[in-house]
């Protein structure tokens, strides 16, 4: 989505954000361990720790780029076309983590990336080029990528789930299997 004020990105990612929250809070937290969310072997606690890895990412982004350095996107040793590889790299490395944790994660970071929106100018946010590290795109690109896309991707993909049977959300009865 092209964003054209700070309004529109702010309000968007908010949306977003508390509709993937709610989602998640309708799914009992005994299932965010099942596999099957995301391909075959993601959980839930796997697209947790995705999210809240990209939230930093992009954030190392901003700060390398405000100290005046080109920051390696997406990652160290990645490119673009590469981020399928990247991303199982990021659940690997997370696959130890507890569900609180991740959850926890996912909420601090996103905190992180939401008030970096919130204290930036609507000039900084929507004016191509003004940051060398994003090219000719505008903050709001990689911004509106890694926060309303991001969560607006992740609920379709539990959305897909529940509807294929992946788990009963709360208030439904039944076997939750």
């Amino acid at each position: 989505m092209r964003f054209t004020s700070k309004d529109q990105l702010i309000t968007s990612i908010e949306t977003e954000h508390c509709r993937f929250v709610e989602l998640l809070e309708s799914i009992p937290q005994d299932r965010f361990l099942d596999p099957g969310v995301w391909g075959d072997d993601w959980n839930i606690r796997d697209l947790l720790a995705h999210l809240a890895e990209w939230h930093r990412m992009l954030l190392g982004w901003y700060r390398t780029g405000l100290d005046g350095g080109r920051p390696e996107m997406p990652a160290s040793g990645y490119k673009w076309n590469q981020t399928p590889v990247l991303n199982r790299h990021i659940q690997e490395r997370f696959r130890e983590q507890s569900v609180e944790e991740a959850w926890a994660d996912f909420e601090t970071s996103y905190e992180e990336v939401f008030s970096l929106a919130r204290e930036l100018s609507e000039e900084l946010l929507l004016e191509s080029g003004h940051f060398a590290w994003t090219g000719k795109n505008h903050l709001t690109t990689y911004l509106g990528a890694n926060t309303t896309s991001h969560y607006r991707t992740a609920s379709k993909i539990l959305q897909r789930w529940l509807r294929a049977g992946g788990a009963k959300t709360t208030g439904e009865s039944g076997d939750s299997t």
